[in-house]
């Protein structure tokens, strides 16, 4: 074949170009993202990416700052990241499922996370400016338009590019003054469909400490030791930015939500130490907070071990406790029991589109691999055995208590009682309810690790509250005893006398705790002349 035919143009009928339907933007955006929150979050990490980008040319030299203000119709994401240039704004802006952003380097890559909030929205306006520009661009996205064509009705006969070009429009403005500014903004415009938990201040609060690269609470006093262990494993800083919540008048910094205790179903526990794990070759770190109670965590924003990239949240506790039941299936309630976070080194992982996972790589199955061994199986061991202590712990009590209901019995039926025995009585009885108490503050846990385990007949629940009811009983009976001494003439006198020197007693011991030896023998002296 000659050179002049090996080049000539293919004059053969081309197919004709697909259609690329409007259920494809569908999927990228209201079937991406199933949590309404879900939206905050990819507009904070992509501030996140636009802050780190300027501070690499050195166009922000301080701290990056994020602003979430929430409106009567309106909810606006503003960062001082790099921004778009107006040459570039449409063409960033438009491109649905391509982005300039290095998966090694972005929190973000794949380019479907601007257009998260179309569903709870009218209009979605990005507004942007960049560093030597005087122009700030400005595009609005029809949502209701976009909605429509959505619709399972209309069939997605509406080809993608066509309805998106349609539905976008573009303005941009110059301001010379402005020229050093440099932003992104988005503004959720009418939120007749946003849901309350969109919404409301607390609900965003909340989920933004629990989810986005904040800072831990400056007042935690374990936080040095963290970040300190993360940079040493790491080699680099937890990177971090300041996200603001705005609303009703008034500008909450948000952190993250760990602190010295937590709620658990039937009070509060202490943190009483932390433990820190790192994987081989830098690929992961954790650290990995330990309670004063063997219960499960029940504050959501806190409970169980939260795996991060880039200091973002992937999914909640889900990937924890599935890696809790590899080591046994009845395990994956132990996460639970404490908190903490896996950071995992981004070079090793690829988060999935939905964010609440990983790709299937061999590095991540790997990874999986060594967390089940090296964090997760000694933390259900540890968690179990705790459990089986608390079950013994609370037969002891049930056990206890039923030889004080025998004592109390035989003392109410005996003409030999004595005052001394029925005070006793009193104090083994004061002391029982009090471990009883403990004990039923985790005896839900306890009873659902015997379930789990197979071995319901075990439960310890209603065995324990009619227990503690027993005390109640004795306590009362106990009250009825000294009601009789007192009803005894004979033994009144000797009763008084007996009260009395207890008081005594008492008092004097306080007065020993804060006089010296000389004084204290004085008032000893002068109390008991006045006796």
């Amino acid at each position: 074949m000659s050179e002049q035919e090996a080049t000539k143009p293919d004059d053969s009928p081309q197919p004709p170009v697909p259609h690329i339907g409007a259920f494809v933007l569908e999927t990228l955006t209201l079937g991406m993202y199933g949590e309404p929150r879900h939206t905050l979050r990819e507009y904070v990490q992509n501030s996140f990416d636009g802050i780190r980008a300027a501070q690499r040319v050195r166009f922000l030299r301080g701290r990056g700052e994020v602003t979430v203000t929430i409106g009567a119709d309106e909810i606006v994401i503003r960062d001082n990241g790099i921004g778009v240039s107006a040459d570039q704004a449409w063409k960033t802006l438009t491109s649905i499922g391509a982005s300039k952003k290095d998966r090694q380097r972005d929190a973000g890559f794949r380019g479907i996370g601007r257009l998260a909030g179309m569903a709870y929205c009218d209009k979605l306006i990005f507004r942007t400016s960049f560093p030597g520009e005087p122009t700030i661009s400005k595009l609005t996205f029809d949502c209701d338009t976009l909605l429509k064509a959505m619709n399972p009705d209309e069939g997605g006969e509406v080809e993608l590019s066509r309805l998106l070009a349609r539905s976008i429009k573009m303005t941009t403005t110059e301001d010379a003054s402005k020229s050093e500014d440099h932003f992104f903004e988005v503004t959720l415009k009418g939120l007749s469909k946003a849901p309350e938990v969109l919404t409301s201040p607390s609900e965003v609060r909340s989920y933004l400490a629990e989810t986005v690269p904040v800072e831990f609470n400056p007042d935690w006093k374990r936080r040095t030791d963290i970040e300190e262990g993360y940079r040493t494993n790491f080699g680099s800083a937890l990177e971090t930015i300041d996200v603001f919540v705005v609303a009703d008048g008034k500008t909450e910094q948000v952190f993250k939500p760990y602190g010295d205790s937590y709620e658990h179903a039937n009070g509060t526990m202490e943190l009483e130490s932390i433990e820190y794990f790192s994987g081989g070759e830098s690929r992961y770190w954790a650290w990995v907070g330990k309670m004063s109670e063997s219960a499960a965590v029940t504050d959501w924003r806190t409970r169980g071990l939260r795996v991060r990239v880039r200091n973002i949240q992937v999914d909640g506790t889900e990937i924890s406790e599935r890696l809790f039941t590899k080591v046994k299936p009845s395990y994956g309630r132990f996460s639970t029991y404490y908190v903490g976070e896996i950071y995992i080194n981004p070079e090793s992982v690829i988060p999935n589109a939905r964010r609440d996972g990983f790709e299937e790589t061999s590095t991540w199955l790997d990874i999986q691999s060594e967390l089940i061994t090296t964090v997760c199986a000694p933390l259900a061991s540890e968690a179990y055995t705790a459990s089986q202590r608390g079950q013994l712990d609370v037969e002891r009590v049930v056990n206890d208590i039923g030889d004080l209901v025998k004592r109390g019995n035989s003392l109410a039926e005996s003409t030999r009682s004595s005052y001394d025995q029925v005070v006793e009585l009193m104090n083994s009885a004061r002391r029982l309810r009090r471990r009883a108490a403990s004990a039923l503050k985790i005896i839900d846990d306890l009873d659902a690790t015997a379930v789990d385990e197979g071995h319901p007949n075990r439960q310890k629940s209603v065995l324990l509250k009619d227990a503690a009811k027993s005390v109640e009983s004795v306590e009362t009976q106990a009250r009825m005893l000294v009601g009789r001494f007192l009803e005894e003439d004979d033994k009144l006198t000797a009763l008084k006398a007996r009260l009395r020197e207890e008081i005594l007693q008492e008092v004097l011991d306080v007065i020993n705790a804060y006089v010296d030896p000389a004084t204290y023998q004085k008032i000893k002296r002068q109390l008991t002349r006045t006796r």
